[in-house]
């Protein structure tokens, strides 16, 4: 049996995937293997695009951000996909581990929605606003991010700085682990159509908004 947590983490990711015009809710096969502390998962269904050769893998570590990558669709992937994770966390990178191979499991996928209003989420919102500000957005005018779902692995902002110029910033997200953000851009992704998706389903913040109990503030 693959680890709940495991099977948890990779469901919202595939979820969260799904949402942005990856994959599609549903049912998904994957083979499971476990060296130490790592749960891999070889998922058998053939993406458009893909290489036929090449199959979407997936490692989960507590503690950890979803690793996500591409192996070769043979006997090898467990060492490609292990490898490939201590390389990304900067571990030593070794085939000598003793890999356990489980067996065949379907996972189901559930159509992402964002986590309902909570103290948690707004703890959650609260803090990525702060570490936001300590990245270097300093005094913004406005602060939105897509509405999130507290297991999502990325986070997107729209931010008008003190100038008024627009900025999207991307977000690696992990809500159990501080700091949650590991920033970066977006390479060649269209800047308008990420706009457009944030402001789809805005998450206001900044500036607070005002209560009946503090007017304008």
């Amino acid at each position: 049996m693959a680890p709940r947590d495991a099977v948890d983490a990779l469901r919202a990711y595939l979820s969260y995937e799904s949402s942005v015009g990856f994959g599609r809710p549903g049912p998904r096969r994957f083979s499971l293997a476990v060296a130490g502390y790592d749960v891999m998962f070889l998922q058998h269904d053939v993406q458009r695009r893909s290489s036929p050769t090449q199959r979407p893998v997936y490692v989960f570590r507590a503690g950890n951000p979803l690793f996500a990558a591409g192996c070769p669709a043979d006997a090898e992937w467990p060492a490609c996909s292990e490898n490939g994770f201590r390389d990304a966390i900067h571990e030593s990178v070794t085939t000598s581990g003793v890999v356990e191979l489980g067996c065949d499991i379907s996972v189901t996928i559930g159509n992402w929605r964002p986590t309902p209003a909570s103290e948690r989420k707004r703890a959650l919102a609260s803090e990525v606003l702060q570490e936001l500000f300590q990245f270097g957005y300093v005094n913004p005018k406005v602060v939105f991010v897509r509405d999130f779902n507290v297991s999502d692995p990325e986070l997107n902002f729209y931010v008008v700085d003190a100038e008024g110029k627009d900025n999207l910033q991307g977000c690696s997200f992990t809500s159990n682990r501080r700091p949650h953000c590991v920033w970066h851009l977006y390479g060649q992704s269209p800047l308008a159509g990420l706009r457009q998706e944030i402001m789809a389903r805005p998450y206001k913040l900044y500036p607070p908004e005002p209560t009946a109990s503090h007017p304008g503030k």
